[in-house]
């Protein structure tokens, strides 16, 4: 029992941390674009904010890094939220490829020439790792809209997942459709950014609350 509900005591402060992820890249996001040289948000992408020659390129570089680890609080949410086997593993691999895909986009700077391994540039590995981020978050909220009763069957989060993987799917399709640095593409980039962080910030407080009923049901 005592394992148990330390168990529970842990999920509900990582909900705490997976919610907060957010709003520590907002901030992190805002400083950047403030800082930041010549920007167009309406033109460039969130990663053309770690161009070195930007002056303060390493303001986004830990924004990304510090949301892909601070995210990773939701695997363990999820896994203390779920009953069966299947989901307490499928549903945290995918938090982790989300949030790893984040770190990795913090450490390897897009549109840079130099080569990391096997022929692949910093450039390439960005783009790699942008795509198993997005592939991942939407992966979860198809998940959490059609498969999976995240935080006990709730209709809310339901429809919350069904609502931002519509918009999320429609950003990416609308950015990935226009060339490269001609507006708004920026614009469509930030709104499937937004989108999928509103799904971490809903799930991790909807799920987080679940547990605390739960463990106020175990010890009354």
């Amino acid at each position: 029992m005592n394992s148990k509900m330390g168990k529970t005591r842990g999920a509900i402060q990582a909900s705490w941390v997976a919610a907060a992820a957010p709003m520590v890249f907002l901030v992190f996001g805002t400083a950047a674009t403030l800082a930041a040289q010549g920007y167009s948000s309406m033109l460039s992408p969130i990663s053309a904010l770690a161009d070195p020659a930007q002056p303060h390129s390493w303001i986004i570089n830990i924004g990304f890094i510090t949301y892909g680890i601070m995210v990773q609080g939701l695997g363990f949410v999820l896994y203390a939220s779920s009953d069966r086997r299947f989901s307490q593993i499928l549903l945290p691999a995918l938090v982790l490829l989300y949030g790893s895909g984040g770190v990795a986009a913090g450490i390897f700077v897009t549109g840079e020439s130099n080569f990391v391994a096997f022929g692949l540039t910093e450039g390439d590995l960005h783009g790699v790792a942008s795509w198993v981020t997005i592939s991942a978050v939407l992966m979860l909220m198809a998940t959490g809209a059609f498969v999976q009763p995240l935080g006990g069957g709730s209709p809310a989060i339901r429809r919350v997942s069904l609502a931002m993987l519509v918009l999320t799917i429609a950003a990416v399709l609308q950015y990935s459709l226009m060339p490269s640095g001609t507006a708004p593409g920026g614009f469509f980039q930030r709104v499937f950014f937004v989108t999928t962080m509103v799904w971490v910030f809903a799930c991790s407080l909807h799920l987080g609350r679940q547990l605390r009923k739960r463990q106020k049901t175990v010890l009354y």
